[in-house]
């Protein structure tokens, strides 16, 4: 099976790379960069290069996708800004998914894998310690949240529209917090960090973060799995930590790192709080948090994998003790 990929050079999409070409498919990746396509291409033994190729393009052009999609019987979309304002992950990242789906339509593709991402969900109906599975609704409001989340729903919702017509043979992986070699356990869902400062918010509650290789394997899997179209699936690790046990491991490696610890119960006044006083400062000053935005990241959930387990047949092949130590042990990325 010939597979195309987007986002091939990227933390996430060199190992669905990867994962396709151990599995004896026929791998064709855009790539932006040149050199990061070599360098990609140079990472895999001989007998997997054979089976790799390499397009350089952009795509929102109508005329790459063509090119790039010409014969191929799956996609897997990983590409998508990750920081910038909304109209530019919207330029960077929905746009040319609408270009890349409509395509794939007209290319008659078998399968097509959006790699979207867990924080799509609108949690803000769920109480504390309820679970959050697939059966969860998008986020109605994600202008809300933050311009990434927002460009994610927008995409999906490209992809679903498309599906709903009876033009899409789409599946959805919605991937939680990743973590790997190079990238710190630390992220937004912890907590706000300004420099070596964290402010943590909260600590007993989990963290759904999934191993960058766990993940890879998932989107592999369900790239030819039988029976998922128009299915979506959450991938999280198994055993989640808390908020507290990955600022300890965390600490652990970079026992620099200072720490506020805003207790969960003081959550919602510290957004309310920093509302106010935006809103004292006619807008000067953008607030850090709102209440809207801490209740979606910061609310004290559990994250189930089931899905994923029982439809795709996937299990987490690393378990996070070991991921970690893979992580803390390679270089930081550059």
């Amino acid at each position: 099976m010939t597979i195309c990929v987007t986002g091939a050079t990227g933390f996430l999409g060199s190992r669905v790379v990867a994962e396709l070409l151990a599995r004896d498919h026929d791998v064709r990746c855009a790539v932006r960069s040149a050199p990061k396509g070599a360098a990609l291409a140079e990472a895999f033994s001989p007998e997997w290069r054979r089976r790799l190729q390499l397009f350089k393009g952009a795509l929102d052009s109508i005329e790459f996708c063509r090119e790039f999609l010409s014969n191929c019987e799956a996609v897997v979309h990983v590409a998508a800004p990750l920081t910038g304002s909304a109209s530019t992950l919207f330029a960077q990242g929905v746009l040319p998914t609408r270009v890349l789906v409509h395509t794939a339509a007209e290319r008659c593709v078998r399968r097509f894998v959006l790699v979207s991402s867990l924080g799509v969900y609108g949690t803000q109906h769920l109480p504390a310690g309820a679970v959050l599975d697939e059966r969860c609704p998008l986020d109605p409001q994600p202008h809300l949240r933050d311009p990434y989340t927002y460009s994610k729903v927008a995409q999906e919702a490209v992809c679903w529209d498309m599906y709903r017509g009876g033009r899409l043979p789409l599946v959805v992986i919605r991937p939680g917090v990743l973590f790997g070699p190079g990238r710190s356990l630390v992220t937004g869902r912890i907590g706000l960090t300004l420099g070596n400062l964290l402010i943590q918010m909260g600590g007993s509650r989990q963290v759904p973060l999934c191993f960058v290789d766990n993940c890879a394997r998932a989107i592999a899997i369900a790239v030819d799995a039988p029976g998922i179209d128009g299915m979506s699936f959450n991938i999280v690790d198994d055993d989640l930590p808390s908020a507290d046990d990955v600022v300890r491991l965390h600490r652990a490696q970079v026992p620099s790192l200072k720490r506020i610890r805003v207790p969960s119960w003081a959550l919602g006044a510290f957004a309310h709080a920093c509302w106010w006083c935006s809103r004292r400062s006619d807008g000067m000053f953008p607030p850090v948090v709102t209440p809207y935005k801490a209740s979606a990241l910061w609310k004290p959930l559990r994250f189930s994998n089931v899905l994923a387990k029982r439809r795709l047949g996937w299990q987490p092949p690393v378990v996070f003790d070991q991921a970690v130590r893979r992580s803390f042990a390679a270089p930081a990325a550059k």
